[in-house]
């Protein structure tokens, strides 16, 4: 699954749960979950962004949305496995990229967050050895031209 498509799967999720649940969202409340700094996402997004950080909430509105994406994610996760799936390549597929969606989504389902992170984990680990093994061999180096 592209990035595009997975997002708007995302979103469609969020939009048709908040339906089912009768939870109001506002056009700027949509408009925001196709927010992300790196891609121009919709024309008025600047303006959006910008009346979004004047007139809402955000840990409010992160809260409303991580509900709503876990609720939608439990639901389609009994309903079948195939849609589960659907999750996690939605999920795969955009986990390298900075969307705002994805702080509401590891907000609902932390569970997805752990693929992540031990990768992190292990590329600050041998970048750590490396800058120790370099400091060793610069410590050597000035030891043997000292003598």
């Amino acid at each position: 699954m592209d990035p595009a498509t997975a997002k708007q799967f995302l979103i469609s999720r969020v939009i048709e749960e908040a339906e089912r649940e009768d939870v109001p969202l506002s056009e700027i409340e949509m408009k925001m979950l196709y927010f992300t700094e790196v891609h121009l996402t919709t024309p008025d997004i600047h303006e959006v962004n910008a009346e979004f950080e004047r007139d809402y909430d955000s840990d409010k509105y992160e809260s409303k949305i991580a509900a709503i994406l876990k609720n939608a994610h439990n639901r389609d996760s009994q309903l079948d496995v195939s849609r589960k799936h659907r999750w996690k390549d939605a999920l795969d597929a955009l986990k390298n990229e900075d969307h705002y969606i994805l702080v509401m989504v590891y907000r609902a389902l932390p569970e997805y967050r752990k693929g992540i992170l031990p990768t992190h984990r292990l590329r600050n680990y041998a970048i750590y050895v490396a800058i120790g093994v370099a400091i060793v061999v610069v410590c050597i180096e000035i030891a043997e031209w000292s003598r």
